[in-house]
């Protein structure tokens, strides 16, 4: 639902209502970053430049990890992720709710706002961290263990382990999560602070902003930057 709400308000940016832009773009280029701010990467694509959406120079070296943009004017800019909230498993009014709440957020957050909406491998590297401590305790195990019932039983374990390890690895290559960003502006490091904390507080339980670590948002960029390109 909440899914629906962001490509609905998309089409309401379009109307006027509330259409994201930066201040040193032509209107050919805003119109371009419009049209390619949603992707999933299957498109006939073989390159986006990241120029035509966010051009940015460098990513700051703070706790903030802010995006300085490549033209003055534009200032900077910031992203952060929209949690999922399992719409799937709440009640018909809860998810009306939520919608509401969405809607509240694109009426009470008048800075400039856009949404992407990026393709990621899925993330099985804390259950592969897992799993691999297992495997090495119980390989350890088993090269001390001296009676043989014993002994089988681990090895049963440690097979059942690689079983684990290997679904894990054939999960990350094979399935493709759909993720959101939010991306925030501001003319200077000081009003995109405010701006990202404005849009944290009016998101509320409906839009939940989490802050992305510099590798996570490396990464996003990267991904915009080469849609056919698989990220780790």
């Amino acid at each position: 639902m909440i899914e629906m709400a962001i490509r609905q308000s998309k089409t309401k940016s379009q109307m006027g209502t509330k259409r994201p832009k930066l201040r040193g773009r032509r209107k050919k280029k805003e119109s371009l970053a419009e049209q390619r701010s949603h992707f999933r990467g299957t498109e006939d694509f073989n390159w986006l430049p990241m120029m035509d959406l966010l051009a940015y120079k460098q990513i700051t070296n703070d706790p903030d990890h802010l995006i300085q943009l490549k033209e003055s004017q534009d200032g900077w800019a910031d992203l952060l992720t929209v949690r999922g909230q399992g719409v799937g498993t709440m009640s018909m009014n809860q998810q009306g709710n939520l919608i509401q709440g969405f809607y509240h957020f694109l009426q009470a957050y008048l800075e400039d706002v856009t949404f992407i909406i990026s393709p990621f491998p899925v993330d099985t590297g804390r259950q592969q961290a897992f799993w691999g401590r297992r495997y090495e305790r119980i390989t350890q195990q088993i090269a001390r263990e001296q009676n043989p019932r014993r002994r089988l039983q681990l090895q049963t374990q440690q097979r059942y382990i690689r079983d684990k390890q290997r679904t894990n690895i054939e999960v990350e290559k094979q399935l493709v999560s759909e993720e959101f960003i939010i991306v925030l502006f501001g003319k200077d490091k000081h009003t995109l602070r405010q701006n990202r904390q404005a849009a944290i507080q009016y998101g509320g339980s409906s839009l939940i902003l989490e802050e992305i670590s510099l590798e996570k948002k490396e990464e996003t960029l990267f991904r915009i930057n080469n849609l056919n390109t698989r990220v780790k």
